[in-house]
């Protein structure tokens, strides 16, 4: 028996402890034909879904949705399939077949949504709440009138958000403007705040962007995390819309220089194939942490070959099991399965080339699975 078979059967029952995913929207069961496609392609215009029956991630998806529904492996055949099970039903279908254990579920508070609560009910596993900050400054922001007063509430509200349970904090502003962060002083973080009211107040404002102001509400966040020793997530990816150097991971090392901070576990959570500068951040840091999963939405077939690289280079202590779940239930099903088949690869590979024992391997794909996010995020084991 080769070593990625014999890893394969000992893995075969673990969960996989999801540590940064979104629940799904609240959608009918029955679902129009092509509506998948947006599942799989989540960064595509809607022109671009014309294309969608030839991205790999779609094809794969419905020839694993098949086999599982027990249909044909086209698209309205399993969505005929689909609409046939009950929401719950088909939730807890998914969460065993990807063999789901804990979940870390970003709350949006956003009704179109369902709330980390309701869907631990759907899918029968523990879910814990990770909050998201950028989110809440665009809630709050309308309510001050300063940057103080903004400041003072923010914090207060996040340090009350993990006194009911939330287990970390999530920023997303790499998808709003550079990575290139610096500090930001009080005189400049107070006139970026009135430089926000006024759009609020002549009703353009849409979506946080400024850049000052994104940084320090960062910083802020920070502070709150370290005071109460908290995970911050910090999602990586790219934009086609900004100068590709400013997507650097290599520009976000005056957070993990910041002797304050050090203590914090800061997770890197990638949208995009995994850079090496991110890669060389979780080797150089004690504190930084890698979560390369929703990559495998965007490259399937590489999964295995960016745990391998990543598997070479960083601790396993440091590697988390993420699917970047969201809209429908199927993401978060697919990228975890991908998760498992790629690990085992990953793997067996290192043990075939004798670089590590089959021993070893069964230890670290048990702490990438499950153990190091029960041990980040203090949950029961």
């Amino acid at each position: 028996m080769s070593a990625t078979d014999w890893l394969r059967e000992r893995l075969a029952d673990r969960v996989l402890f999801d540590q940064h995913c979104t629940p799904p929207e609240r959608l009918d069961q029955r679902l129009p034909v092509g509506f998948l496609a947006r599942c799989f392609l989540p960064d595509a215009p809607s022109a671009g879904l014309q294309d969608a029956g030839f991205v790999l991630a779609h094809r794969l998806a419905l020839r694993w949705l098949s086999d599982l529904l027990d249909c044909d492996p086209v698209e309205p055949a399993v969505l005929e399939a689909r609409a046939a099970r009950s929401r719950e039903s088909y939730a807890r279908l998914l969460a065993d077949d990807a063999r789901l254990g804990p979940l870390c579920c970003v709350d949006h508070e956003d009704e179109r949504v369902y709330r980390p609560g309701e869907w631990a009910q759907l899918v029968d596993r523990p879910v814990a709440t990770l909050v998201p900050i950028e989110p809440l400054a665009e809630r709050l922001l309308p309510h001050c009138n300063s940057w103080d007063e903004f400041r003072t509430l923010f914090a207060q509200t996040l340090a009350e958000a993990i006194g009911r349970g939330a287990r970390g904090l999530v920023s997303d502003f790499p998808f709003r403007t550079s990575l290139a962060i610096q500090p930001v002083d009080v005189a400049t973080a107070d006139r970026s705040f009135h430089e926000v009211r006024a759009e609020i107040d002549a009703g353009s404002f849409e979506r946080l962007a400024h850049r000052r102001l994104l940084y320090a509400v960062f910083w802020v966040a920070l502070e709150v995390a370290a005071e109460l020793t908290v995970p911050l997530h910090v999602l990586i990816g790219s934009s086609l819309t900004r100068d590709p150097h400013s997507d650097d991971p290599a520009l976000f090392r005056p957070v993990f220089d910041e002797p304050r901070y050090q203590h914090v576990p800061i997770v890197l959570v990638s949208y995009a194939h995994l850079h090496p500068h991110t890669v060389a951040l979780a080797r150089h840091y004690p504190n930084a942490h890698l979560a390369p999963g929703p990559a495998f939405l965007v490259e399937p077939a590489t999964a295995s070959d960016m745990l391998r690289q990543l598997l070479a280079s960083v601790p396993t202590t440091k590697v988390l099991a993420s699917t970047g779940g969201a809209f429908l239930p199927e993401r978060q099903w697919l990228v975890a399965r991908l998760w498992r088949s790629a690990l085992v690869r990953a793997l067996g590979v290192l043990v075939d080339e004798g670089f590590i024992t089959p021993a070893e391997a069964e230890t670290d794909a048990t702490l990438i699975l499950a153990g190091n996010a029960q041990r980040l995020y203090r949950f029961p084991t």
